[in-house]
C-alpha cells in the first residue's frame, strides 16, 4: 500500500484485481474508489487530483 498524498493516509494506491487480465493500480480515498490504471504513476495522479479537488482547486473535465 502506498500513500501518495504526503502524510494523508486516507489516500492509497494498491495493486488489485478488478476483472482485467492482470492486476491494476487502484486509487482510493478512505477505501472509496477514485479510479484505476494499468500504470502506477497514473493512479498516483488520480489520487493527487482528487486531493486537490477536495481542497477546492479548480478542475477541468473533458466532455465526451
Amino acid at each position: 500500500m502506498f500513500h501518495p498524498v504526503g502524510k494523508d493516509k486516507r489516500y492509497t494506491v494498491t495493486r488489485e484485481h478488478i476483472g482485467k487480465d492482470k492486476p491494476y493500480f487502484v486509487a482510493r480515498f478512505c477505501g472509496d474508489w477514485i479510479g484505476a490504471s494499468a500504470f502506477f504513476d497514473s493512479a498516483v495522479m488520480l489520487a493527487i487530483g482528487e486531493s486537490a479537488r477536495r481542497n477546492g482547486a479548480l478542475t477541468i473535465e473533458a466532455v465526451e
